[in-house]
């Protein structure tokens, strides 16, 4: 049975993408899924990225990436929506996530952020979604499991989300490389 790492951060439109998919590649493989939060600013900063790099662009490539983000969305069959929050600050839905780090979570605060537009970096929001006060006041103390799970992903050599890595495989990264997640995990090679 192979295992399926999935590394994202709440903070991205493409993660987000990939998130409401890659239950499905590991059901359709008999893979085990494994995931792998991590504050995505504080890896841009350990690779040398910028913050924002939507923000970096040149105008006529943002307009094409926010096209393409609402064509991936439609092929994919998932709503999509802009947060007016953006950049999105995600530490406390990553901790609060630390305390139940289930795909059903993950699923719940992706669809608030990109699929509502929503700012899960609000408490409230957060509230909405059925997290408890007792996890908001517990979120702080899982900074350092989330230092470590960003370290992790530094490690594993992820340079931005989503990241995959099957069997401590080749690192596969973006949502639309989907289709090579789902080859690895048959155990078809994906480099040449």
């Amino acid at each position: 049975m192979p295992q399926l790492e999935f590394f994202f951060d709440f903070s991205s439109p493409f993660a987000y993408l990939a998130g409401m998919q890659v239950e499905g590649v590991a059901r359709r493989t008999g893979a085990t899924l494994v995931l792998r939060p991590l504050l995505l600013g504080a890896l841009f900063r350990e690779v040398g990225q910028v913050d924002v790099p939507i923000g970096a662009m040149s105008e006529v490539k943002r307009q094409y990436t926010l096209r393409d983000l609402g064509r991936w969305a439609r092929w994919w069959g998932v709503p999509f929506r802009w947060p007016e929050a953006f950049p999105l600050r995600t530490v406390l839905p990553l901790r609060v996530f630390l305390l139940d780090p289930t795909p059903a979570r993950m699923r719940s605060f992706f669809h608030a952020t990109w699929g509502e537009g929503r700012d899960v970096g609000d408490p409230g929001v957060l509230r909405s979604l059925g997290v408890s006060e007792a996890e908001l006041a517990q979120a702080p103390g899982r900074r350092e499991e989330l230092v470590a799970a960003t370290r992790l992903a530094v490690e594993a050599g992820v340079f931005g989300v989503p990241s995959f890595r099957v069997d401590g495989g080749p690192l596969i990264w973006g949502q639309d490389r989907l289709d090579q997640v789902e080859r690895a995990c048959r155990g078809e090679p994906i480099e040449g």
